[in-house]
């Protein structure tokens, strides 16, 4: 059977946003929509299930996305497959913006591998620094400043020495740890924690 899915009413860029059975997201489509976006929403499964390509094609339609977005979550990028979900979205040309689980599994889809912080940031606030570049006009953190204080939510990251080359850091934590990656193409990119509307910026890239 098809799952279920749900839509806002705004006319805009068209963005997928794939459910990981995390509440902040909610929040998320909210963050979107106030840009005007028109934003579906669909559950993916646990247990490595993740979501049905097929769902894909039958939720865009005639008219393709123009962005997906990979929400948090609880558990490893596997457990959703989401390593799966992002080659199924390649395949169909259309850019991805990962938050938290979404950055993890897009790490792990282009080869890179993911540690473990001994105590896990839930809810803690951190000093997020921009690497130089990013928060220039055009750059993912626009307008943004040379840093901000998020909420935390993860207890895996990308390990730097197993990064692949094809993607580069665009924001660290105070204590180093990987909060922002995007890749050479334009078309991905990732955060650990997402000002609004970061996630638009990576669609309006990619064409």
């Amino acid at each position: 059977a098809a799952a279920a899915a749900t839509a806002t009413a705004h006319v805009g860029k068209r963005v997928l946003l794939i459910d990981h059975q995390d509440s902040f997201v909610h929040t998320l489509a909210n963050y979107i929509g106030q840009t005007g976006a028109e934003v579906v929403t669909i559950r993916s499964h646990p247990q490595g299930r993740g979501l049905d390509p097929a769902e894909i094609d039958r939720l865009a339609g005639p008219r393709p996305f123009d962005l997906a977005v990979l929400s948090p979550g609880p558990g490893t990028p596997k457990d959703f497959a989401v390593p799966k979900t992002m080659e199924a979205l390649a395949a169909r040309r259309v850019p991805v913006f990962g938050v938290c689980l979404g950055l993890q599994g897009m790490v792990e889809h282009f080869g890179g591998r993911l540690g473990q912080l001994d105590v896990p940031m839930h809810g803690k606030p951190s000093v997020v620094n921009i690497v130089p570049g990013c928060n220039a006009a055009g750059g993912l953190f626009e307008g943004v400043g040379d840093s901000l204080v998020c909420g935390r939510y993860h207890s895996l990251y990308a390990l730097d020495e197993a990064l692949p080359a094809c993607l580069s850091v665009t924001a660290r934590s105070a204590d180093g740890i990987i909060m922002g990656v995007k890749h050479e193409s334009g078309a991905a990119a990732g955060n650990a924690a997402a000002p609004p509307g970061t996630a638009l910026r990576v669609s309006a890239r990619m064409k």
